[in-house]
């Protein structure tokens, strides 16, 4: 029978976010990644536990390919909630995650074999009673002015209610693996786990029009503790496994993301090539721009934006008047972009001219008996490829 029950909801939203819908936790789940995740739990018995279940996704995915004794989910939103899935092993409770006593009442000191979920990105101003709460499950959580991290509180009150041997699966975002903040999180996980697995997801999973970093992150609890973690990356619709490695704990420890560890070795195999030489060796300098395109056209100012780079390379050149108070860029100059995954292994030089670039753009300034040997391998297969490593973030 489908039991759902309302606890201490009040209108605490779990995104601050300018989007109402953002705010209410509505970014839902693509099915092809409730799938993977699914398909990637061990655990076949006992109940689950999913705190912010949304509409279901995750819910009729593991419904649908598992079979547990019963699943467990709470929702905020009596209207996602409405559009769940409903079958005898279901229990739906409506209440706040971020209310610690309104999500005791319902699920009590009920223990589960298996936690998972898709927990709001981004931090918010948590009540009291939560900052306690979080503190008490965390020490080393950083609490400033009252905000936090929300995937990681719907972590630890997650993992607090696991058995152990239990399982854990949760789509996070990328500091959660990556900001050296949270290494003792990590560290934390992974001395106190069997197995962990993380997945970078392709950059558009929850939005096809922006890239945003996330991940999928496995934890298996058994009898043996200190994890063996597994790092790699997922691909396409179906998030199919394209490419895995095992790292050192200390590594793992650091950051939990392929990408890192892929971007070091090849720059330790290119520092040890004979010749190889940094920009910092060769007294470069490098500065940022000082203003958006957008502020340059309110302005009506002459200025290179990523847009401008040519498609392959080579040198540009300026006419008119720049202005003193921007940062700009004149003959000898390198520019490369900052931003922009479709341009970010173009370059330029600047032939002639000066004008201002915007905040995308970088300029190197490189002492001119090594700019063209600078610039060339920049331009070059490997010096592009450098840089696509390179990038990350947002």
């Amino acid at each position: 029978m489908l039991t759902i029950t309302r606890s201490g909801i009040d209108e605490m939203r779990y995104r601050a976010t300018r989007s109402t819908r953002s705010r209410r936790g509505q970014i839902l789940t693509p099915q092809g990644l409730a799938i993977r995740l699914a398909e990637s739990l061990r655990v076949t018995s006992g109940d689950w536990l999913e705190l912010g279940s949304g509409s279901g996704r995750l819910l009729d995915a593991c419904m649908g390919s598992r079979s547990m004794d019963r699943y467990v989910a709470v929702e905020l939103d009596e209207r996602l909630a409405a559009s769940s899935p409903r079958a005898p092993r279901i229990e739906l409770h409506c209440a706040d995650v971020l209310q610690p006593r309104s999500l005791h009442a319902v699920l009590s000191d009920r223990r589960f074999s298996c936690v998972l979920g898709n927990p709001p990105f981004g931090v918010d101003k948590l009540p009291l009673e939560a900052q306690a709460r979080l503190q008490s499950l965390y020490p080393d959580v950083q609490v400033i002015k009252g905000w936090a991290r929300l995937d990681l509180y719907f972590m630890l009150e997650s993992l607090a209610r696991l058995d152990r041997p239990g399982e854990a699966a949760f789509i996070v975002a990328a500091p959660v693996v990556q900001e050296e903040a949270l290494s003792s999180f990590r560290r934390t996980l992974i001395d106190s786990a069997s197995e962990i697995e993380c997945y970078e997801l392709p950059a558009k999973t929850f939005d096809k029009r922006a890239e945003v970093q996330s991940f999928l992150l496995i934890a298996r609890f058994g009898r043996k503790r200190g994890a063996t973690v597994t790092l790699g990356r997922l691909s396409g619709e179906a998030f199919e496994i394209a490419a895995t490695r095992q790292v050192t704990r200390l590594d793992a420890i650091r950051r939990m993301d392929l990408a890192d560890h892929e971007f070091k070795e090849f720059s330790v195999a290119l520092s040890r090539r004979g010749g190889f030489t940094s920009l910092r060796e060769l007294g470069a300098n490098i500065c940022r721009g000082s203003r958006s395109r957008l502020q340059f056209a309110t302005m009506e100012l002459e200025n290179f934006h990523t847009t401008d780079f040519p498609l392959h390379g080579g040198g540009v050149s300026f006419g008119g008047v720049a202005r003193d108070e921007f940062q700009t860029a004149s003959a000898g100059h390198i520019l490369l972009p900052r931003v922009g995954t479709r341009c970010i292994d173009r370059a330029a030089i600047v032939a002639k001219g000066r004008r201002a670039f915007t905040e995308a753009v970088f300029r190197l300034d490189v002492p001119e008996r090594s700019r063209t040997s600078a610039f060339d391998w920049m331009q070059s297969d490997i010096g592009k490829e450098w840089r696509r490593r390179a990038a990350h973030g947002t």
